[in-house]
């Protein structure tokens, strides 16, 4: 028992020191990214010609924001389930250290590039390894008991939501610094893409000196002996449940990605925040993620069944995100950002919890691989149609799809059947 400990605060940490670099991109990237659109090269103004996005009242950077964001996805998506189900053959660590290695070289490459094409290839190679919080996600399955699956990924999020609190919040210190302006100034690099780098080396660090094997020499036997009939998506389709279960993280996700892949540019237009104000924003998105994983998951989870949390979660997102592009600065713009934070962590912790439960030891890793897949592909498709529909109609339209997104998501949710997940 005493092991299992270690090895769940050993992922913890390992997760926040890792999101503590995912943070600091995540509010920086797509100012960064229209920046550089805004001087596209000839390519570039050939398929913003195409799409209709160089004429009056179109703001072409915002959709090459989202080709940077989709480009990660993408390439997360075709991953994921290969990570998960080679971390289920070999193990956890390798798969993990592996992965953030390859995390470090992707913002290492961003920090040192002033072109697109560049910023592309590091959010390809960048998803390509993406698949570290799958495997985190599968280790902590192995290091917990089927009832625990809740508390245990509400660990998970604790760390995600601890990395959006001082991630933003270093993101708009280091980008705002008298150095990180000196150093772009004159070298044309990005300080804050440097510290995130340094933050996912010593995250792969960690893993190597302190993170023990989670996965038992008998349950990875077990793995290496069963037979694999296709890609692990379709084996776990195949299981009563899942089909709803992955259909409602598409969704959640690929409406929650909207927001995130155009919140800087919405806030930036509504209100002219700039790197700093956006940095900070993040940041209290993340104070209440903490807040919910690190101490309210446990008492809905005693509360509530993972069935009707989940629908509640999903529930209070679809109604905050079509009501953020009207609400005023500043209390009941921040007051929207409770149910959203909430919500998201509400239903992500119930439906991975879920999943979890209905399935074998041996294909854990597989599954973690698949949901993240999912969300993966929501981040392709939320990006893809948010950054869109903002360049060409504007903040509202946009959070109004992702309402009607997540509704979608609530309505597939609300098939699951009680006797299914039990």
């Amino acid at each position: 028992m005493q092991s299992s400990k270690r090895a769940r605060m050993a992922i913890f940490l390992t997760v926040f020191v890792d999101l503590l670099g995912f943070g600091i991109v995540i509010p920086i990237l797509p100012l960064y990214a229209q920046a550089i659109a805004d001087h596209p090269s000839h390519w570039m103004e050939s398929v913003n010609h195409f799409l209709g996005l160089g004429g009056a009242g179109t703001t072409p950077g915002a959709f090459w924001a989202g080709v940077a964001f989709l480009s990660f996805s993408l390439m997360q998506f075709i991953a994921s389930p290969i990570l998960g189900r080679v971390s289920d053959l070999v193990g956890r660590k390798p798969v993990l250290w592996v992965s953030l290695i390859g995390t470090a070289i992707g913002y290492l490459m961003l920090a040192l590039t002033s072109r697109f094409e560049w910023i592309l290839a590091a959010r390809i190679l960048d998803g390509i390894t993406g698949g570290n919080i799958a495997v985190a996600q599968a280790a902590m399955a192995d290091s917990s008991e089927p009832e625990e699956r809740s508390k245990a990924m509400g660990m998970i999020g604790a760390a995600f939501g601890l990395g959006f609190v001082l991630g933003p919040a270093m993101a708009g210190i280091l980008g705002g610094s008298d150095f990180g302006h000196h150093l772009l100034a004159t070298r044309g690099w990005h300080l804050p893409f440097f510290v995130a780098a340094g933050l996912s080396l010593t995250a792969s660090l960690m893993v190597l000196v302190w993170l023990p094997e989670t996965l038992t020499d008998e349950v990875r036997a077990r793995a290496r002996s069963h037979e694999s009939r296709g890609h692990a998506l379709v084996k776990a389709i195949k299981r009563p449940g899942m089909p709803q279960i992955l259909g409602v993280s598409l969704l959640a996700m690929a409406g929650f990605a909207m927001m995130e892949g155009t919140f800087a540019l919405l806030v930036h237009q509504r209100f002219n925040f700039h790197q700093r104000e956006v940095g900070f924003l993040f940041a209290g998105i993340g104070v209440l993620m903490v807040i919910y994983q690190g101490g309210l998951v446990r008492v809905v989870a005693r509360r509530l069944p993972e069935r009707a949390a989940l629908i509640t979660g999903i529930l209070l997102m679809a109604l905050a995100l079509p009501l953020l592009p009207k609400a005023a600065w500043m209390w009941p713009f921040v007051l929207l950002l409770i149910p959203l934070s909430w919500g998201s962590g509400m239903g992500t912790t119930a439906g991975t919890a879920l999943a979890s439960r209905l399935t074998p030891p041996e294909d854990q890793g597989s599954l973690f691989g698949v949901i993240n897949a999912m969300t993966g592909m929501g981040r392709i498709i939320g990006p893809a149609v948010g950054t869109f529909t903002f360049a060409r109609w504007g903040g509202q339209a946009t959070y109004t799809v992702a309402g009607l997104t997540l509704a979608l998501a609530l309505l597939l949710a609300l098939t699951l059947s009680r006797k299914e997940i039990r």
